[in-house]
C-alpha cells in the first residue's frame, strides 16, 4: 500500500515540475474552496511550513505537527473588518496536508469567511493534479480513459474559465469544490487511470472561434438529448452549446412524481414574486396541459392568464431530488394533480457523461468524444 501511495505521489508532484519547466503566462496553479464557515480548524502534516501573512512570519515545524485555529476569536462583533483575511498558509516537505481527515497535495490556506466569525479553508494545488481528484468524483475511476479523458478537458476548461475570470476583491479561491462548481476529491481519490487520463489530455481545453476558454458544461445523464444554456438558466452563456442527440442514455429508467395543483399555485405565486413571470391571477384555478418532450417550457393556465413556465425553474422550486433533470414532461394533470414523468439526471447542458461513456465503450477517442457535445468549439493545447 505504501509503494503504491508514494508511486502515486510522485507522478503527481512532477506535474508541478514539467510545470516549471515549461514557459507560460497561463495560471496554472487553481484555489478550491474544500471547507466552509468552520469556527475551528486543525490541520497537520509532516515537516510542516506555516507562513502567517498579517504578521509576514514563516515557522517550519520538524516532525509530525498538528496547527490549530479557533476562528470565531478573530471577530469581536459582527462588524469586524477581518472578514477575507488571508491569515495562514501551511505547506509540507511531503507534498501532504491533512484537513478534516483528508490529505491534500499542495498548500491549504486559511482565510476569514465573508459575513461570518468563520474561517474558509482554500486547497492551492497544480491544475492537472486537481484534474487528476476530480475524475473520481465528477466521473467514475474505473470508465474507459477515452470517458475519463474527454471528463479532463471539459473540468480543465471549466476550471481555467474560472481563474481567467477570477476577480482578487471578489473572493481569495477561484472555485468551489461542490456541485455549485465542479467536486473534486483528495489525494486517496487519485488513481493510476485519473492521472493517465489527466496527463494525457495536459494543457488541452476547448475554446470557441474568437480563442477565448468557456465554461464547458457537463452533466450526469441527458436521458435523450442536451439542452442550451438558455433553456436551463437566466444568465446569459455565450452561444456555443447546441441540443446534441444522445441516444446512449435514452434507455435509462423513466422517473416520475405527482404533484398536487395547489403546490403548483405556490409555485406559480413564487415565480411572480421573483419577477420570473409577468402575469398573475387572484383566482386559484391552475391548469396544466401536457408537453412535448423536446420543448423546454410547460404551458399553464393560472385563471385567465396563459403562462409559459421553464421546465428549469420546476427544478430550481421543487429541488433536484424531486426533478432529477430538466428533461421532463407531463403525462397526465387531472382530478387537482399533475403526473411529471422525465429521464436524466442534472441540468443537462453540454457534456453527458453516461453518453460519453458509452461513446467509449463503442471505440470513440475522447476528441470525438468532445466534438459531439461541443460541436462548436475547438480542442486546443494551451500549455
Amino acid at each position: 500500500m505504501m509503494k503504491q501511495i508514494l508511486s502515486v505521489l510522485l507522478v503527481l508532484l512532477s506535474f508541478s515540475v514539467e510545470a516549471s519547466l515549461k514557459i507560460s503566462k497561463i495560471n496554472r496553479h487553481i484555489k478550491v474552496k474544500v471547507g466552509a464557515k468552520k469556527q475551528r480548524v486543525e490541520i497537520s502534516g509532516v515537516n510542516l511550513t506555516r507562513d502567517l501573512p498579517p504578521l509576514k512570519k514563516r515557522k517550519k515545524f520538524n516532525g509530525r505537527k498538528t496547527i490549530r485555529f479557533n476562528c470565531s476569536n478573530f471577530f469581536s462583533d459582527n462588524k469586524s473588518k477581518l472578514n477575507g483575511i488571508h491569515l495562514a498558509s501551511l505547506s509540507s516537505e511531503s507534498g501532504l496536508v491533512s484537513y478534516d481527515n483528508k490529505k491534500y497535495l499542495g498548500k491549504l490556506h486559511v482565510v476569514t469567511s465573508k459575513k461570518s466569525p468563520a474561517c474558509d479553508i482554500i486547497n492551492e494545488i497544480e491544475i492537472d493534479q486537481y484534474i487528476s481528484s476530480l475524475l473520481s468524483k465528477e466521473m467514475n475511476a474505473k470508465w474507459p480513459i477515452e470517458a475519463l479523458k474527454a471528463q479532463a478537458v471539459a473540468a480543465r476548461t471549466y476550471a481555467l474559465h474560472k481563474i481567467e475570470g477570477h476577480k482578487k476583491e471578489d473572493t481569495f479561491y477561484h472555485i468551489e469544490n461542490s456541485e455549485k462548481h465542479q467536486v473534486n476529491g483528495d489525494f486517496f481519490d487519485v488513481t493510476k487511470k485519473t492521472i493517465r487520463a489527466s496527463r494525457e489530455t495536459s494543457g488541452m481545453v476547448l475554446r470557441n472561434n474568437k480563442k477565448k476558454l468557456v465554461p464547458a458544461f457537463f452533466h450526469a445523464s441527458c436521458g435523450g438529448f442536451t439542452l442550451k444554456p438558455q433553456d436551463v438558466w437566466s444568465n446569459k452563456v455565450s452561444g456555443y452549446h447546441k441540443h446534441s442527440r444522445c441516444e446512449y442514455c435514452k434507455t435509462k429508467k423513466n422517473w416520475n412524481i405527482e404533484i398536487s395543483d395547489l403546490r403548483i399555485l405556490k409555485f406559480l405565486k413564487w415565480l411572480h414574486r421573483n419577477k420570473l413571470i409577468k402575469k398573475s391571477s387572484k383566482s386559484n384555478y391552475v391548469k396544466l396541459y401536457p408537453s412535448n418532450k423536446i420543448s423546454k417550457i410547460i404551458k399553464i393556465r393560472w385563471g385567465s392568464s396563459k403562462l409559459k413556465v421553464k421546465k428549469a425553474w420546476f427544478r430550481r422550486y421543487f429541488g433536484r431530488k424531486k426533478f432529477s433533470s430538466n428533461n421532463f414532461y407531463i403525462a397526465d394533470s387531472s382530478r387537482g394533480r399533475s403526473t411529471f414523468v422525465g429521464k436524466g439526471r442534472g441540468h443537462g447542458v453540454g457534456m453527458c457523461q453516461v453518453g460519453a461513456r458509452a461513446l467509449a465503450l463503442r471505440g470513440w477517442s475522447y476528441k470525438k468524444i468532445l466534438k459531439h457535445y461541443f460541436p462548436d468549439l475547438k480542442l486546443t493545447q494551451i500549455y
